[in-house]
C-alpha cells in the first residue's frame, strides 16, 4: 500500500529521458560523431500494482441507536388572551319622517297688459220699413212707419 514502488517507476523514466536527450545532445555536437553511442539506456517496463479496494459490510449484531435531533419547543413571551363577556347592544329600528321641502314655482304673467283703446258700441238709428199686419181692413197703399235700433255695425 506504500507509494515507494511508484515513485521508483516514475523516476527511472524520468532518468531514462534525461539520458537520451544527453546521447542526442552530444551527437549533434561540434564533431557530430555520428555512430558512436557513448551511452546506451535501456528501457525497463515494470507494472506497478495498483490497489483497487473492495466495499464490504460488516454485519451489526445489535442495533445502535442513533440520536436523532427533534426541534424544541421554545415559549415566545406573549399577551394572554383574556375573554370578557360584553353585552352587545341591541339595535331599535326608529322610524323617522323625513320632510323634503319641495320648492313652488310662483306663477308670473308671461303676458304683459298693455293698454288700448277699446271701441264702445254705440247705438245708432236705423230706419226699416217692415210691415205690420194689421187685423183690420186697411189700404194697401197706406205706409206703416216703425223705428228700430240695431247696436251691430252692420245695419249701416
Amino acid at each position: 500500500m506504500s507509494s515507494v514502488p511508484v515513485y521508483r517507476s516514475i523516476f527511472l523514466c524520468v532518468l531514462s529521458v534525461v539520458v537520451r536527450e544527453a546521447s542526442c545532445g552530444y551527437q549533434t555536437g561540434y564533431d557530430s560523431g555520428i555512430g558512436n553511442e557513448i551511452a546506451h539506456t535501456v528501457e525497463v517496463i515494470r507494472h506497478v500494482p495498483i490497489p483497487v479496494y473492495r466495499h464490504e459490510t460488516v454485519p451489526i449484531p445489535s442495533s445502535v441507536p442513533v440520536p436523532i435531533p427533534h426541534p424544541v419547543a421554545v415559549p415566545i413571551p406573549q399577551p394572554y388572551p383574556v375573554h370578557i363577556k360584553v353585552p352587545q347592544p341591541v339595535a331599535i329600528p326608529v322610524v323617522k319622517t323625513i320632510h323634503v321641502p319641495v320648492e313652488k314655482p310662483i306663477p308670473f304673467p308671461i303676458e304683459r297688459l298693455v293698454p288700448y283703446h277699446i271701441e264702445q258700441p254705440v247705438p245708432i238709428p236705423v230706419e226699416v220699413n217692415i210691415p205690420v199686419k194689421i187685423p183690420r181692413p186697411v189700404p194697401v197703399k197706406v205706409p206703416v212707419y216703425k223705428v228700430v235700433v240695431h247696436h251691430s255695425k252692420h245695419w249701416h
